[in-house]
């Protein structure tokens, strides 16, 4: 069972609470909601269902529902729940309307903050996000097998023909690509390949994904065999 995630944050004298929890297999969404004073501010729920499909581990769960939870945290910090004179209406999922104040440009935000409202910014516009598909060692001079999902960042509709490539950097070769290929029309991709070997030095794989709505990579370290 994976433990939900609680974070109170003081912003403009009030203190948010958010709570983040997934809903499990069988309701297969991550569900976060932002309170004030005890009443439900906002709330924001991402579908996981088509992933579930095809397997998802508590591991995979738990890194969704930290980006999420940290997404509504770095909202909260940008002030996209305050009531100022100008504000944006907004209609949520529950079609509950919302006031939303237009952003603003802080010249004495700290290092930390604007790198916060760059991500919560990043996490609001569609992209596409490459996620592994259950767990995979890579050892050097072994075989791998392993799947991947292409999806879109919101809908987390699938992206098909997304070109995936597999590339190995060390610190004592020169990179390599082990493996090119695309997401079939469900955005996944079976990935076949071996690992170099390799006797000295650390080792990496990068696996990376490219359609038109973006890129995104996953970096995992090489092991050896011992």
């Amino acid at each position: 069972m994976i433990t939900g995630f609680n974070t109170d944050i003081k912003h403009n004298d009030k203190v948010y609470h958010i709570q983040t929890e997934d809903k499990g297999l069988q309701n297969p969404y991550i569900e976060s909601l932002v309170y004030v004073g005890g009443e439900i501010l906002a709330s924001k729920k991402t579908s996981y269902a088509e992933q579930a499909k095809t397997g998802v581990d508590e591991k995979w769960i738990g890194s969704l529902m930290e980006q999420q939870h940290r997404t509504m945290i770095a909202a909260i910090k940008r002030g996209r729940f305050d009531s100022p004179a100008d504000v944006t209406k907004i209609t949520s999922g529950a079609g509950k309307t919302l006031e939303v104040p237009a952003d603003a440009i802080d010249e004495d935000k700290t290092l930390d903050q604007v790198i916060i409202d760059y991500l919560a910014s990043e996490a609001e516009v569609e992209h596409l996000e490459l996620s592994l598909l259950g767990n995979a060692d890579f050892y050097a001079g072994a075989p791998v097998e392993l799947r991947v999902a292409a999806k879109r960042s919101l809908s987390q509709n699938p992206i098909a023909a997304a070109a995936i490539e597999v590339k190995v950097i060390s610190t004592v070769e020169a990179p390599r690509v082990i493996f090119k290929g695309k997401t079939a029309a469900d955005g996944t991709a079976v990935i076949r390949c071996t690992i170099p070997p390799f006797k000295e030095g650390t080792a990496a794989v990068i696996i990376s994904a490219q359609s038109p709505l973006g890129n995104d990579e996953i970096k995992q370290l090489v092991k050896r065999k011992k």
